[in-house]
C-alpha cells in the first residue's frame, strides 16, 4: 500500500518519505496505528477532483488521527475550494500559516487574473511546531542592482546566503499548484519541514508533479466547487442615501451606524478589522477570545451584505488565519471572486517571515459587478525594486517594463516611516486602498469603511471623486480622519512633519558593524568584557543605543553563522 519512492534531487532530505498512490492511500491511513506520523503533505485538490468531499473529510480525519502530538499536517488547495472544508480543522488542529504559492497564471473567471495556489500548514500541538529555516536566493533589481528586498538601509543585516523563507513563495517556477503540487514547492516544502529519522506521509502520489506532465484532465483551476455558488436572490431595487448621510465620519458602534443605510445602497465596502493580536489600539480590546472575535466579524459583515448593492464589491484585510473564517461565512452569502495575497514586506520573525496578508475579494452577483482592471493594470514588473530613487531614475531614463496584475501584489509597502504615519498600529498605505477604489467603484460611487480607524479608506475615495462613509469607535481616530479631511479639502494636501531622529554621534549601523569586526578577530560572539577589551567605542554607549545587547550582535551573528 506504501509506494516508497525517492528522487535524487531530494537527495538531503533525512526523514523517510512514502508516497502513497491514489488507488489505496485512504486503505492505508486506516492501517496505520494512532500518531505514529511525524509530517503528512495531501495534495487536497486532487483528492477533491477525483474522489470528492467525503472521501476529502475522511482522508483529513485519519490524517489528525495517525499524527503525532508533534505532527504537522500541510494541504494544498486553492482559495476557492480550501476555507469551508478546513475551517473544521481549527478546532482539532492549530492554524499556522497559509503559504501563497506564486503559480501559472489562469484567466479563467471573472474578477483579477489569478497566480494564487496555496499550502495551508497546521500543528497538532498547541506549544511545538518546529520547522527549518529554509532560504531563497537574493534576487537583484535589473536597474540599480541592489536587492529587490528593501530592508530601509540595513543591508548590513542581511544574510548573504540568501532571505528567509515568509509566507508568500513568489520565487519558484510558475507552474500548476492548482490541481496538483509542483516539483519545486514540495522541494521547499520538505526542506522546511524535513526531521532526521522522522516519517513523512505525501499523497496522492499522482498529483506530484515529477515528470512536468499534467495529470488531470482540466488543466489550471478545478471548476468552481457548488458549495460557492450563492443561493441568495438579489433584489433588483437600488436604494438611495440621504445625502445627510453621505461624506461623513461617524463615532461610535459599527452595526448601530450601519443600521441606519438602507439595503442595496453601497457600491464598494471595504474592512481592515483588528487582526486580534493585542494591537495597542485607543478604544478596542484586540485580544478576544477566537470565537467571540468570528462571532463580532460575522455580525459586522452581515451588515456590509446587506447594505452591498446588487452590482457592488466587498473587500476585506485580515492574517490568513482569520482569513479563512471570513472566507467560510462569505462563500454561504456572496460571489468569491479572488484571494489577493499582499505581499508586504515585515521584519523577520521566526522561521518563516509573517509577509502574507489575506485580502478578500467578494461579489453580490457572480459576473455584473464593476470592475475596472484598466484602471489598475499593468504594473511595474517584480525585476525591479521599490526604491523611490531607483523608480525615479529609471523611469527618466524611459526603462519602465510593465506586467498585468494577478492577485498576487509584491508592489505596495507597508508604511515604512513615522512621518507618512498616523497615531495608529496598523495603518494601510495609500496605494492600496486607491488601487481597491479604482479597480471596484466608479467616480461619485458610494465607499464605505466601518472599522476605518485613521481615515484612510475616506481620504482616498475622496481624493478620487467618490463618496465616503467612515466609522470608527474610536473619537480620537475620528478626529485625525476629519482632521485630514478638512485638510484636504482646504489645503488639497495633508501636510506631514518631518520625522525628528535624535542626532548621534555614532549611528546604530557603525556600532553593529563594530561589533562584527570583533566577532571576526574572536572567531564568535563578543562578551560586554570583550568590547570594553577590543572596542574603539565605550560600552555605555551600546547600551544607550540598542535595547538589548541581542539587537546590538544582529550583524556580528550574521558573521559568525559564516
Amino acid at each position: 500500500m506504501l509506494a516508497n519512492k525517492t528522487r535524487n534531487s531530494m537527495g538531503w532530505v533525512k526523514m523517510n518519505i512514502q508516497y502513497l498512490k491514489n488507488l489505496n492511500y485512504l486503505e492505508a491511513l486506516r492501517s496505520l496505528d494512532n500518531q505514529c506520523v511525524d509530517s503528512i503533505i495531501v495534495v487536497g485538490s486532487y483528492i477533491l477532483e477525483s474522489s470528492g468531499e467525503n472521501v476529502f473529510k475522511e482522508t483529513l480525519n485519519q490524517c489528525i488521527r495517525v499524527l503525532k502530538e508533534t505532527g504537522i499536517l500541510s494541504i494544498q488547495g486553492t482559495p476557492h475550494n480550501l476555507p469551508n472544508r478546513i475551517e473544521p480543522l481549527m478546532k482539532a488542529l492549530y492554524f499556522k500559516y497559509w503559504i501563497a504559492i506564486g503559480s501559472s497564471i489562469s484567466k479563467d473567471k471573472p474578477g483579477l487574473p489569478t497566480t494564487h495556489a496555496t499550502i495551508v500548514l497546521f500543528s497538532k500541538s498547541k506549544n511545538f511546531f518546529r520547522v527549518n529555516k529554509v532560504r531563497f536566493p537574493h534576487k537583484y533589481c535589473s536597474f540599480c542592482h541592489r536587492t529587490l528586498k528593501d530592508w530601509g538601509g540595513k543591508s548590513h543585516l542581511m544574510n548573504p546566503v540568501g532571505y528567509a523563507i515568509s509566507d508568500v513563495w513568489r520565487d519558484l517556477p510558475r507552474q500548476d499548484n492548482y490541481t496538483k503540487l509542483s516539483l519545486p514547492v514540495l522541494e521547499v516544502l520538505l526542506q522546511l519541514i524535513d526531521g532526521k529519522d522522522g516519517r513523512c506521509l505525501v499523497f496522492p502520489f499522482e498529483a506530484i508533479d515529477f515528470d512536468n506532465n499534467y495529470l488531470l484532465t482540466q488543466p489550471y483551476l478545478a471548476p468552481q466547487p457548488s458549495f460557492l455558488q450563492s443561493a441568495i436572490q438579489i433584489p433588483p431595487k437600488i436604494n438611495k442615501i440621504d445625502e445627510g448621510l453621505l461624506d461623513v465620519v461617524h463615532c461610535g458602534d459599527a452595526i448601530e451606524i450601519l443600521q441606519k443605510y438602507p439595503d442595496n445602497s453601497v457600491d464598494l465596502a471595504f474592512a481592515d478589522p483588528p487582526y486580534n493580536l493585542n494591537k495597542s489600539y485607543n478604544s478596542y480590546d484586540d485580544e478576544k477570545e477566537d470565537q467571540r472575535y468570528i462571532d463580532w466579524c460575522n455580525s459586522w459583515l452581515k451588515e456590509y451584505i446587506r447594505v452591498l448593492k446588487p452590482t457592488g464589491s466587498l473587500y476585506i484585510v485580515n492574517l490568513p488565519k482569520w482569513g479563512i473564517y471570513h472566507a467560510s461565512f462569505l462563500n454561504k452569502h456572496l460571489y468569491f471572486q479572488n484571494w489577493i495575497v499582499w505581499d508586504a514586506i515585515s521584519e523577520p520573525r521566526g522561521k518563516i517571515m509573517p509577509a502574507h496578508y489575506a485580502l478578500l475579494f467578494y461579489t453580490k452577483h457572480l459576473t455584473d459587478f464593476t470592475f475596472s482592471y484598466q484602471d489598475v493594470s499593468p504594473v511595474d514588473t517584480p525585476s525591479f525594486c521599490l526604491r523611490s530613487s531607483c523608480i525615479k531614475q529609471r523611469k527618466k531614463q524611459g526603462i519602465d517594463p510593465k506586467v498585468p496584475l494577478t492577485d498576487i501584489w509584491w508592489d505596495i509597502h507597508r508604511i515604512k516611516h513615522k512621518k507618512d504615519r498616523d497615531m495608529h498600529p496598523c495603518q494601510l498605505p495609500d496605494k492600496l486602498m486607491e488601487r481597491i477604489i479604482l479597480l471596484s467603484s466608479n467616480k461619485g460611487d458610494v465607499v464605505l469603511d466601518a472599522l476605518c480607524g485613521v481615515g484612510t479608506t475616506a481620504i482616498a475615495a475622496f481624493k478620487l471623486g467618490r463618496r465616503y462613509i467612515a466609522i470608527d469607535i474610536d473619537k480620537r481616530y475620528v478626529d485625525i480622519t476629519q482632521r485630514k479631511i478638512t485638510q484636504l479639502r482646504t489645503k488639497g494636501f495633508i501636510p506631514r512633519k518631518p520625522e525628528e531622529k535624535a542626532l548621534r554621534k555614532v549611528t546604530k549601523k557603525e556600532l553593529q558593524l563594530e561589533l562584527k569586526e570583533i566577532a571576526q578577530s574572536l572567531g564568535r560572539l563578543p562578551t560586554e568584557e570583550d568590547v570594553k577589551k577590543m572596542s574603539k567605542y565605550n560600552l555605555q554607549l551600546f547600551k544607550e543605543t540598542f535595547p538589548t545587547w541581542g539587537k546590538a550582535l544582529k550583524a556580528a551573528k550574521l558573521e559568525v553563522r559564516q
